[in-house]
């Protein structure tokens, strides 16, 4: 009888435990780079709007506290040139999530030059 008593507890008790962590459904869903560009793109102020927080918050996250060696961005960037330069990497690459997307924009746009680079573009052309 204990044993009974003790397998229909078990029972009752799996009842209310997810099979596995995997099976759980979280209803988060990951903003995918395509995503992103449509509300980058959108006519929409609030959509455009969140395009703009998005992008913004991820910088400030990956970018803003603790530089990233090989990036540097330029002293005047601002949200809106942050958000064309994303929209500019997301519209000629392919999918992704939109953090990865964000990084990358920022990584290829603004690496570090050299000092040799530097005097090279400020030589005069002749």
């Amino acid at each position: 009888m204990k044993h009974l008593l003790l397998c229909v507890a078990c029972l009752i008790a799996a009842a209310f435990v997810p099979a596995r962590a995997a099976d759980t459904p979280s209803g988060w869903q990951q903003t995918t780079a395509h995503e992103l560009g449509e509300r980058c793109h959108s006519a929409d102020a609030a959509k455009h709007a969140a395009c703009i927080g998005y992008v913004s918050a991820i910088y400030d996250l990956q970018f803003a506290q603790t530089p990233v060696r090989g990036v540097c961005p330029p002293a005047n960037l601002n949200p809106d040139n942050l958000t064309a330069v994303v929209v500019a990497y997301i519209d000629t690459h392919d999918d992704g999530p939109a953090p990865a997307a964000i990084a990358q924009s920022i990584v290829r746009f603004f690496p570090c030059q050299t000092a040799s680079e530097s005097a090279r573009q400020e030589a005069p052309r002749r």
